[in-house]
């Protein structure tokens, strides 16, 4: 049985300059043997980092890492960092991606927990009135009622 993810592992063409990218992004050190493996750790995550021949290229990793604040992120690392894009709104949280030494898209991620929970809402009491309307086409009891007391 699958427990938790143990080790994420990104491919670096130069795993010295990873390494920096990595700590600058804050990213606890676990360590670094130059030029061959380096590991970060976020909780109780692993972030390897594994030396590749091959050129970088666009990465996309799959990996999110969630930040506090994406936009605060954005305007103190903009100069310094790739971002594929300025923070963009979603309807689950603000999103933005960075690309790291080796070529890695990495998402960054706040949630907003209340945009989720009042579209949940909207969807809930759209998907309610619509049952009750089909209720009330097929000549339910209810609706009869209702109707009679209008």
């Amino acid at each position: 049985m699958i427990t938790k993810v143990g080790m994420i592992i990104l491919l670096e063409h130069d795993v010295d300059a990873a390494c920096e990218f990595y700590k600058k992004l804050g990213l606890k050190e676990i360590f670094h043997i130059k030029e061959s493996w380096a590991e970060f750790a976020i909780g109780d995550v692993k972030i390897g980092l594994c030396p590749t021949s091959q050129e970088p290229h666009d990465r996309i990793t799959g990996l999110v890492l969630e930040v506090d604040d994406v936009k605060a992120f954005y305007e103190k690392y903009k100069d310094e960092i790739k971002f594929k894009s300025e923070p963009i709104e979603k309807v689950h949280g603000l999103m933005t991606s960075i690309q790291d030494p080796g070529g890695n898209f990495i998402d960054l991620y706040q949630p907003t927990p209340e945009k989720v929970q009042k579209l949940v809402k909207q969807v809930v009491d759209k998907d309610q009135a619509e049952n009750e309307k089909k209720a009330c086409d097929k000549g339910d009891t209810c609706c009869k009622k209702d109707k009679a007391d209008a």
